[in-house]
């Protein structure tokens, strides 16, 4: 029972989160990339199979945009299920036409994502980066390079 009630308590504490992209002044910063249909989320806390499916659904929920950032640094621990539920996220967004990008995975977690080939056709594509800031530049690339978003 106790082990139960550890997962229940380390699931609940994963997060998550949109947030604002620059140090500055986060409101308009956000609001600024909003227009542009870009937004970021921050995974806080850690993958995996208990807080997995609560991640899904929250993820799945996005809309009118046209790029999704997800920063990885702040995950703390992923497992096989956590990083195949994540590649499932990718897919529906991508399935949608929200192009999806990572930033700041930690070399451990990497390895789980390599092994389960979760985020192969990313890095493929360029669309991995080291930090948040470089993510942020290319999305706003893709945002100028697409015509509907200014009919939009």
């Amino acid at each position: 029972m106790a082990v139960v009630l550890a997962l229940r308590a380390v699931a609940r504490s994963a997060r998550l989160e949109q947030v604002p992209l620059d140090p500055g002044e986060h409101s308009a910063e956000e609001h600024a990339l909003l227009a542009e249909q870009i937004v970021a989320y921050r995974l806080d806390g850690p993958l995996f199979f208990a807080a997995a499916h609560t991640f899904l659904l929250e993820l799945s929920g996005v809309a009118d945009v046209q790029v999704v950032i997800l920063r990885m640094s702040r995950v703390s621990t992923m497992d096989a299920t956590g990083a195949q539920v994540l590649g499932d996220a990718i897919a529906r967004l991508r399935g949608r036409g929200i192009t999806v990008l990572l930033s700041g995975i930690t070399p451990g977690h990497d390895q789980v994502l390599s092994i389960l080939g979760v985020a192969d056709e990313l890095r493929r594509d360029g669309l991995v980066f080291p930090d948040t800031p470089a993510a942020i530049r290319y999305a706003r690339t893709i945002a100028l390079d697409t015509p509907q978003l200014a009919a939009r």
